[in-house]
């Protein structure tokens, strides 16, 4: 019996399970980063193509109707909100102030406001970084959003040909754990776009 067991233990088989062990966390690492790195890639453009068509919505002029069928002829916040949301499907996106300040300067590296982890904000704001300048949103008015609440700026429409941007925080999480403890909640995806407004009047 115990010349098998020692044949066993010193045969291939043992080995190559001894091995795999070593391996296997390494391998298993490596394909969920691969994941991450995929899913952060996918929210990043994601989010970018709603910045993108969250801007145009903002500064044009032109007549149209929702998708609820309301008429509009200047765009407003909400107008705004919906088009991003609508691109970013898969993202939760709010507005904890409509149209800035964005907080830290515009830094999402060391804020301390950030997003709920897997959520967003999206802001309707000057060019500026920090969202602080006027004018600071469509045309429209602050339309259905929630008013801003302390320390939020109040809304001055655009009426020319002045730039807007629109810019969105998403607080991405990993679904690798050992990558979460590493990181923590803290890996924010910025995008935005920057527009001129086609007002004219």
């Amino acid at each position: 019996m115990k010349r098998r067991l020692a044949a066993w233990f010193r045969s291939q088989r043992s080995q190559g399970i001894t091995e795999f062990a070593l391996i296997a966390p390494v391998i298993l690492l490596m394909t969920f980063g691969i994941i991450d790195f995929g899913r952060g890639l996918y929210f990043y453009i994601t989010l970018q193509q709603a910045a993108n068509e969250g801007a145009r919505v903002a500064v044009r002029a032109s007549y149209f109707i929702d998708p609820n069928g309301a008429t509009h002829t200047w765009p407003t916040d909400a107008d705004v909100a919906t088009a991003v949301q609508v691109h970013a499907v898969s993202e939760v996106l709010a507005n904890p102030c409509p149209n800035g300040p964005i907080p830290n300067g515009g830094v999402a590296a060391g804020s301390p406001q950030l997003p709920p982890s897997n959520t967003g904000w999206i802001f309707v704001t000057d060019p500026s970084a920090a969202g602080n300048g006027t004018p600071n949103g469509p045309r429209g008015g602050l339309g259905t959003l929630p008013a801003p609440g302390p320390g939020c700026n109040t809304i001055t429409p655009a009426v020319g040909n002045e730039p807007i941007k629109v810019t969105l925080w998403f607080n991405f999480q990993p679904i690798t754990p050992l990558i979460q403890q590493v990181v923590g909640n803290k890996i924010v995806i910025v995008a935005y776009a920057v527009y001129r407004a086609e007002y004219s009047n």
